[in-house]
């Protein structure tokens, strides 16, 4: 696989011990062991996986966890996955009287919280699907993100949001986690390499592609250079 871009994916250290993260690995992916502040695996830019078995599902549903997670989760991430590992309509059978919650608590999640749910009979299953997921390419992750509308003219937040998306790999969040590093747009152009990658969602190849594309001279329109599909392409045989 020389000169093929691997797949990343951050899996929280705690996971190690349900060996999922090597299954991850034996499929291809590169894993990168770290303590996540929220979720179990991180896909780049913007996508978390939650990792729970049927029983810890109904668990964290009524000891108060499921619901502050999901809203912690949907706050920090574009796009959030619900893992959930067995027989979940099994496992209700030990709860007769709680059916109709869990249920609605799905339900929820999905209609009121726009949280994609995944299920899988084991863990190699789920390996899989995470493996599927990081696999896919950029483009497919998420909704597209609209920012050919311009905002109000008053509005300095949403022009501010707007600029910074237009930047390749910045949705919503990460433009929101720039100006909460950086407070201005002037402070962004003027950020280092170092200083963007330290943005939760960025990493320090996509920051050296933004600062790159900050610094590239300007050329009319009609005279040869390369385009934005192959400058942003130009490094992919560098990793993995």
């Amino acid at each position: 696989m020389s000169g093929e871009r691997k797949a990343r994916v951050y899996a929280d250290v705690r996971e190690e011990a349900s060996g999922l993260p090597s299954l991850l690995e034996q499929l291809g992916v590169l894993i990168v062991r770290k303590q996540l502040s929220e979720g179990d695996y991180v896909i780049p830019e913007d996508t978390v996986i939650e990792r729970k078995s049927a029983s810890d599902f109904i668990s964290s549903l009524f000891d108060g966890r499921l619901f502050d997670q999901a809203s912690r989760l949907t706050r920090d991430y574009e796009e959030v996955y619900y893992l959930i590992e067995g027989d979940l309509f099994k496992e209700l059978k030990a709860w007769p009287s709680r059916r109709k919650q869990v249920i609605g608590a799905l339900v929820t999640l999905v209609s009121d919280y726009g949280v994609k749910l995944l299920w899988s009979p084991s863990r190699k299953d789920s390996a899989e699907l995470i493996a599927a997921l990081a696999m896919r390419p950029s483009t497919s992750r998420g909704g597209p993100v609209v920012i050919n509308k311009k905002p109000r003219l008053g509005s300095i937040r949403e022009w501010q949001l707007y600029i910074l998306q237009a930047f390749p790999g910045v949705g919503v969040k990460t433009a929101e986690r720039l100006l909460q590093r950086f407070g201005s747009l002037e402070a962004f152009f003027n950020a280092s390499v170092a200083e963007l990658a330290s943005v939760e969602g960025l990493g320090e190849a996509k920051a050296a592609k933004i600062k790159e594309l900050i610094k590239a001279p300007y050329t009319r329109r009609d005279e040869s250079k390369p385009t934005l599909e192959k400058f942003y392409k130009a490094d992919e045989g560098s990793q993995g």
